[in-house]
């Protein structure tokens, strides 16, 4: 779709949020929900990496968090009603990237991969990008391209949109957003998570998603609606990790798991859910659910809890009590 696009994708220059993404041989960014291997596979996105997208509340792109800012869907038809997509959201400047480098959104001419009786078809020459303020749920549920269950994204208040009809339209947007725009602050931990997500695992140099989707699925992810019937999740639904998931809706599990669990990507996960202030919305939802599903559980090891303060109380009365008579 852009001039830039033509030149090749080392010619277009990135968001400041993008910086970090390694690129593959020719130029191209390997976005977040692209398994990170060498060389990688454009053509198939991540159902593990996309829930640990949902779990964190990062964007599909650059993987930075969303913090409060608009979430973007790239579509080829203008609506203003709320949509229900496969595809993971993203930052409003990094969809308009990649309606100047990916192939299959910036050129007009390019046609489905996979799809029962849709590969091959030719995609509308029109993109929009339509900005939501709120991912309303995400589920798996089966998809009309793929013959898998699929995460899907419930996308609701519709605020705007850009509609890019010409290379033009979509040259002026992204160099409007690129002028605009200002660095992202992340803490350490939001910035632990970035890092290990787009990065191989050390030391077997493998795609990190298998294992982040792991960590997802342990703060919280294990309870999205749907989950153990997409592709390549069914994995997590067995112990330890279904364990796992019900202990660490107690936070002092939390900060147990956060201090000393041995896998450096759970431990990373439960680093972050520890120091929220406010939990992202579909997190908080799924581990609500998950306390209302397994409240039977949940209740013994709260009164365990409780019985152990209870006894750490009494034994801090008793010794007060033994240093006021020996005086």
């Amino acid at each position: 779709m852009s001039n830039m696009a033509d030149r090749g994708p080392a010619s277009v220059p990135r968001p400041l949020r993008c910086n970090h993404l390694r690129v593959d041989a020719r130029g191209y960014p390997i976005i977040a929900t692209i398994g990170q291997e060498s060389p990688p596979d454009f053509g198939t996105v991540s159902e593990r990496r996309k829930i640990a997208m949902a779990a964190f509340d990062l964007c599909a792109v650059c993987t930075l968090p969303f913090h409060d800012e608009l979430r973007w869907q790239v579509m080829f038809e203008e609506t203003d009603e709320d949509v229900t997509t496969s595809e993971a959201p993203v930052h409003e400047i990094c969809g308009l990237y990649a309606a100047q480098i990916c192939p299959f959104v910036s050129s007009p001419y390019a046609r489905l991969s996979r799809g029962e009786g849709r590969k091959g078809e030719r995609r509308s020459e029109l993109v929009v990008l339509s900005g939501y303020r709120a991912t309303r749920a995400v589920h798996g549920k089966a998809s009309n391209i793929q013959s898998d269950a699929v995460l899907h994204f419930d996308m609701g208040g519709y605020v705007r949109r850009h509609v890019l009809r010409t290379r033009g339209d979509a040259e002026a947007a992204y160099s409007t957003a690129l002028a605009a725009e200002r660095p992202m602050e992340l803490d350490q931990y939001e910035r632990q998570l970035v890092d290990l997500l787009c990065s191989l695992t050390d030391p077997e140099g493998e795609d990190s998603g298998g294992v982040m989707a792991g960590a997802a699925w342990h703060v919280g992810a294990g309870f999205c609606a749907g989950v153990t019937q997409v592709q390549g999740l069914d994995r997590y639904n067995v112990a330890p990790y279904t364990t796992i998931a019900v202990q660490a809706l107690k936070d002092r599990t939390v900060r147990k798991l956060a201090d000393d669990f041995p896998d450096r990507y759970t431990r990373a996960a439960m680093q972050w859910l520890i120091t929220r202030d406010r939990l992202p919305a579909i997190l908080a939802g799924w581990r609500s659910d998950g306390r209302r599903r397994f409240s039977q559980v949940l209740k013994p090891l709260a009164s365990q809890d409780k019985s152990a303060e209870r006894r750490k109380a009494q034994r801090k009365k008793q010794s007060a009590a033994r240093r006021n008579n020996r005086r």
